[in-house]
């Protein structure tokens, strides 16, 4: 039987938000919370349950990375990676690489941009949203934000077999939050929220 494991990444493979922890890289402590106060008005809908996630998602990463153009932004993501590799839960990680080197299908499944889950784990082939530009970040993401159902509709576009020959696979999850859900239901083993 193949092994296929899907992990979620913010939570679950890290120890922190890392959409959060770009922001304050970039910004400051006090940069991310005047950034979170100029999109206060979709946060509050958001909450409410009156706007979606991925506008708001969209909002912010646009109000914080709106000026550069997906070579720059790339080019920043790096150095942040360089300097974030700490914020990987060590022991779910060597978990990972343990998993990949005994021929296992290792995923990292996240809501978060490609653009910096990829380079913080570039062990690891990553499914998450997609980026904007042209050539500077639009403010929209080219996919729907990578959480909940999507994250499973992700997988299956990226592997079909595992809805036409699923006896010939057996899928582990890793998650730690409600985006989570589908994700953990669709594997054969489940592990929430682990060490």
């Amino acid at each position: 039987m193949k092994r296929c494991i899907f992990c979620d990444f913010d939570g679950t493979l890290t120890t922190k938000d890392s959409m959060m922890s770009i922001i304050i890289y970039q910004r400051g402590k006090v940069g991310l919370a005047l950034a979170l106060l100029r999109i206060l008005p979709w946060l509050v809908l958001m909450f409410m349950g009156r706007y979606s996630n991925q506008r708001t998602k969209e909002k912010l990463l646009h109000n914080c990375f709106g000026r550069m153009t997906e070579e720059e932004f790339n080019q920043f993501c790096q150095r942040f990676a360089d300097s974030h590799r700490h914020i990987l839960r060590k022991k779910l990680y060597d978990r990972l690489m343990e998993a990949k080197k005994n021929g296992d299908e290792v995923v990292v499944v996240s809501a978060s941009p490609e653009n910096w889950v990829s380079r913080l784990v570039p062990e690891f082939k990553v499914l998450g949203t997609k980026m904007e530009f042209n050539p500077h970040f639009t403010g929209r993401f080219l996919t729907a934000n990578c959480y909940g159902q999507e994250k499973v509709n992700r997988i299956l576009q990226v592997y079909p077999e595992l809805k036409t020959d699923r006896n010939r696979y057996h899928v582990t999850a890793f998650g730690d939050s409600r985006g989570d859900k589908e994700m953990l239901a669709f594997a054969d083993e489940q592990f929430y929220k682990p060490e």
